[in-house]
């Protein structure tokens, strides 16, 4: 078996066609692609800090700060209507009493519907925030298994270039 056909997963049946040279051809069209820009900024520097690399080469995939954080949002979603009190002494529970009242015939039957739905908004948004965070972590071990195949691959291009 031709060392073409070990590196490569796929197979050339055309005689014509020489994988060896071949391979020597796409190493050279990428490196002068890459002399040239055309592939545009290295996505290592311009990337968010969430996705660089580590001092070991590891990303970072611990997310318990965004954990804790999506935890504190779904416990604080739900809004609730304050309860009245007063530290006036004697009169405070009249004035706990006016206030209920005043609320109960001015504001209560307006602005309940409106807490109720932003109340909802928010459990909603805190959904979505999870959801979206699963999927970060999805995607940054989809990343790291991405990266080790291309350094597999340059690495076997590597060995081909130095034959």
């Amino acid at each position: 078996m031709a060392m073409a056909e070990q590196d490569f997963p796929l197979e050339i049946r055309d005689p014509e066609l020489d994988a060896d040279e071949l391979a020597c051809r796409v190493r050279e069209s990428v490196a002068q692609r890459r002399a040239e820009g055309a592939y545009g900024p290295d996505v290592k520097a311009i990337g968010p800090n969430s996705l660089k690399r580590g001092p070991g080469g590891e990303l970072p995939g611990d997310y318990t700060g965004l954990q804790q954080s999506l935890a504190e949002l779904l416990g604080q979603g739900h809004l609730a209507e304050p309860d009245f009190t007063s530290r006036v002494p004697v009169i405070g529970g009249l004035i706990v009493l006016v206030r209920r009242l005043w609320n109960w015939m001015s504001t209560k039957w307006y602005v309940r519907p409106l807490v109720e739905q932003q109340s909802a908004v928010n459990v909603q948004t805190a959904q979505l925030l999870g959801e979206l965070l699963q999927g970060l972590e999805i995607d940054g071990q989809r990343l790291s298994e991405l990266e080790a195949r291309v350094a597999m691959l340059e690495a076997r291009l590597e060995v081909r270039a130095g034959e």
